[in-house]
């Protein structure tokens, strides 16, 4: 399960729980979702900023071009 597919149904989730007016269970549900988005974001920032500080697609199209 990716991501987007994760997000959409914790968002399902949230949506059915405001409908039973079930506060402490739609929050947990928010909050999480939330602090998933929180850690992807930070992970995804991360990630590009090693890409830019390795040089990673010159140093892979590098690395593809090495002959032994």
């Amino acid at each position: 399960m990716d991501k987007l597919q994760i997000l959409f149904k914790l968002e399902t989730c949230i949506s059915i729980i405001k409908e039973t007016e079930n506060v402490y269970v739609r929050k947990q549900l928010e909050e999480i979702a939330e602090a998933l988005l929180k850690d992807w974001n930070e992970s995804d920032a991360y990630a590009q900023q090693i890409r830019e500080i390795l040089n990673y697609d010159e140093t892979m199209n590098n690395l593809d071009n090495i002959r032994i």
